[in-house]
């Protein structure tokens, strides 16, 4: 009786174990299962023995890495007493294909380590992964290790090498592989042209398409689009408006893609009359629905100087897409209507359109370019708010705008994010830092910034140029060329700007004729416009007016408003009224709705006491309803901008500032400073020019700075006009009796004041 029932215990026992082996096998060789499912196949696994099994225990770490459990995959590969090349490749696979790039990386690198040779079929994996990092020396490594083991012949290894060395942006690299490929389809000749013409490299792009076509290939669509996007993305937008012809005319039907690569190539080139055909094709196409081609329309019309066609098109979608949002916003902010960009950004915010870091980061561009600064800032604190978190695009953005009204303190918040985000070394954020730090007054800061760069490119080296420069340093801005020089970097016409800036502020005659000489003698570089505008502001500023006059006239173009304006800016320095007129005659007939030059003649006119002259310059602007820009400054105190009116009467300090104001004035006359009544260029008593002066806005903003910092804190002054003379001496003054450091941005260039004294040792 007993050894039946022992018999039948072990039926059933054995019975048990089959059906739940049956079960464990069926659920292992099925495609996908639930993470909970794979969970209970584990415990079956582990309840049966059958974890001991290499091939199952493969099995269940694929189902792990296809349900993205990655952690729960890592721990049953770390049990695997001997995994196999089975095991190791089940995971990088899944890693890979997830884009787990790292991950991928890391198991590859384990399985080497072990001894495990790999195949051919795991090695694209492994490269994709070294392309999806854009690794290059990753790259290098596993393509040393595709020639170690014999894989140079296999064209799916070779073809995955080119793409990761494309990728890498190494085209040469990759034509090396490509050269070496036993077998040459369509998607590897596609790949190194469309390399080729990203990069810029329009002959051997066309001579490699030629190539193709004498070895009985033809291009499809893919190759053509690749060649389109490539020429617009290198910035040769001819060569891809002919291509897009090209493959028109050989009868390939434009798509989605090659229409909205070539849209924008239009806008660049402004051919609004090629556009509007491809508008009509995409309709009679019935391409209109798609988002891409959408975007690019609508980009095409901003662009084109045409925003009436471009809402009205904009207005009539079916359906919001936040790409042709984004290319709205973008196009009304590039025709200077910025407000109307930032009312429809309130509003379909405000309607629940979930917005992308693009958004938010053409809204601050678009701000920080349009001299909305204030609200480039506040935009960025509200993307923060909002969770969307800002990238290597947004920052450099951004920076500019804390740099335009010197609020360093929100530049240095956006400096601190940068490094959190790890996006400080990208060479466009490491740039605007410089350009940042300048602007707001801390030239060492800059130049700490610039240092600590890994890589420069020439904006980095302009930057910091352009830096030195405006604050008045050419020795520093001098040595920084020339170390550009002894790198191996080209200048640009950029380069040369900043050079000869830095001389006019210098009065440096000799070496900025050295430097106007050398662009094109030694550099190649032809002189323009800004070239010549530098020359006539160096000569003319040093009193040499009629040589700088002769300059103009000699210039081998038209010369614009900014090279009158240099001349006439000088004018007014040296009083000179006949070639002021002529100056000013130019700029009227050139800019005749900038009140500057108004201004700025009746000034000259005003210092010869020839108030007549004055005063019709004065009725030409009521005449043409121009008013003077008011004086305005910025200062930053307690981490807040503050703008100050020259003039101020509504600021709720108004009566302590005047007050402060006319103390310091009290204790200037006691030490012999009286007020520079021939700066007050108005028909007035002697009483009233003394109390115009002292509501010029950059003393406001230096009082207002006083009362509202402890003794002895800096104070840092933006100004959007140049600084006068009676306001110079005051707050040389100011910085040696009340024992500051100011700082005063004018439209010329800064002015660091200490102990009494100015850095531009007063040649502004």
């Amino acid at each position: 009786m007993r050894k039946c029932v022992g018999r039948a215990m072990a039926r059933q026992t054995l019975h048990l174990l089959d059906q739940c082996h049956r079960t464990v096998f069926h659920s292992l060789n099925s495609i996908s299962a639930s993470p909970l499912q794979t969970r209970q196949v584990h415990a079956s696994m582990l309840k049966s023995g059958l974890f001991n099994h290499t091939h199952l225990t493969t099995k269940l770490l694929s189902l792990y890495a296809n349900g993205f459990s990655f952690d729960e995959a890592t721990l049953v590969l770390d049990s695997i007493p001997d995994p196999d090349l089975f095991s190791f490749s089940t995971l990088i696979h899944a890693f890979s294909k997830l884009n787990q790039f790292g991950q991928a990386l890391r198991v590859f690198s384990r399985m080497l380590a072990q001894g495990l040779v790999p195949d051919s079929f795991l090695v694209p994996s492994v490269i994709k992964a070294c392309a999806g990092l854009s690794s290059l020396e990753a790259g290098k490594q596993v393509h040393g290790v595709v020639s170690v083991f014999g894989f140079c012949s296999d064209s799916f290894v070779l073809s995955s090498l080119l793409h990761m060395y494309l990728k890498c942006d190494r085209v040469r690299d990759a034509r090396k592989v490509f050269d070496g490929l036993p077998q040459r389809d369509v998607v590897t000749w596609s790949a190194l042209i469309a390399g080729y013409s990203r990069r810029g490299c329009v002959d051997e792009a066309k001579e490699l398409f030629s190539e193709m076509r004498k070895t009985g290939l033809q291009p499809n669509k893919v190759l053509w689009n690749g060649l389109i996007s490539g020429f617009s993305y290198s910035g040769f937008y001819s060569e891809a408006t002919a291509m897009y012809q090209k493959m028109h005319s050989e009868g390939f039907k434009p798509d989605a893609s090659g229409i909205s690569s070539v849209l924008p190539v239009l806008g660049d080139l402004e051919d609004l009359n090629t556009g509007t055909q491809i508008h009509s094709y995409v309709v009679k196409q019935g391409l209109g629905s798609n988002n891409c081609v959408v975007s690019a329309l609508i980009d095409l019309y901003g662009k084109c100087a045409r925003p009436v066609e471009m809402s009205r098109f904009f207005e009539e979608l079916d359906q919001m897409d936040i790409g042709a949002f984004n290319a709205f916003v973008t196009g009304l902010s590039r025709n200077g209507l910025v407000e109307n960009a930032l009312k429809v950004f309130r509003k379909f915010k405000g309607q629940g359109l979930e917005l992308n870091v693009v958004s938010w980061t053409s809204m601050i561009a678009s701000c920080s370019q349009n001299g909305k600064d204030m609200e480039a800032l506040e935009l960025f604190r509200e993307m923060q708010v909002e969770g969307v978190k800002p990238n290597y695009v947004t920052i450099p953005c951004l920076l500019p705008a804390c740099g335009n009204i010197a609020a360093l303190m929100h530049g240095k918040a956006a400096h601190c994010f940068s490094l959190r985000r790890g996006i400080s070394d990208d060479v466009y954020v490491g740039s605007a830092l410089v350009d940042m730090y300048a602007n707001c007054g801390k030239i060492q800061l800059s130049r700490i910034c610039f240092d600590k760069m890994p890589t420069r490119n020439l904006v980095c080296w302009n930057a910091i140029m352009s830096g030195y420069a405006m604050h008045g340093k050419a020795k520093e801005t001098i040595e920084i060329f020339h170390m550009m020089l002894r790198s191996g970097e080209k200048p640009n016409h950029i380069s040369f700007t900043c050079a000869l800036s830095a001389c006019s502020q210098n009065g440096l005659i000799d070496e900025g004729w050295y430097y106007f000489k050398s662009m094109s003698r030694e550099h190649g570089i032809e002189t323009r416009l800004e070239h010549y505008a530098c020359m006539v502001t160096l000569l003319s500023r040093a009193g040499k007016l009629e040589e700088a006059y002769s300059m103009i006239k000699e210039m081998p173009f038209e010369p614009d408003g900014c090279v009158w304006g240099a001349l006439l800016s000088s004018c007014r320095v040296h009083n000179n009224v006949t070639l002021g007129e002529t100056a000013a005659k130019q700029l009227f007939e050139l800019e005749p709705r900038n009140p500057g030059n108004y201004v700025i003649l009746s000034n000259i006119y005003a210092s010869k006491g020839l108030w007549s002259e004055v005063d019709k310059v004065r009725d030409m602007m009521n005449q043409m309803g121009l008013r003077k820009n008011p004086g305005c400054s910025w200062i930053e105190v307690k981490n807040k901008v503050h703008m100050l009116f020259a003039g101020d009467k509504l600021h709720p300090q108004r009566s302590q500032i005047i007050e402060k104001l006319n103390k310091l004035i009290i204790e200037m006359k006691k030490s012999g400073y009286f007020p520079n009544m021939n700066l007050v260029l108005q028909d007035v008593e002697e009483q009233e020019k003394e109390h115009i002066l002292c509501g010029h806005s950059e003393k406001l903003a230096v009082a207002f700075g006083l009362l509202n910092t402890p003794a002895g804190t800096s104070l840092r002054v933006i100004k959007n006009l140049r600084i006068c003379g009676d306001c110079h001496a005051v707050i040389k003054f100011i910085s040696g009796y009340e024992r500051r450091e100011i700082s005063v941005r004018d439209t010329n260039r800064f002015h660091h004041f200490k102990d009494g004294d100015c850095s531009c040792g007063d040649y502004w």
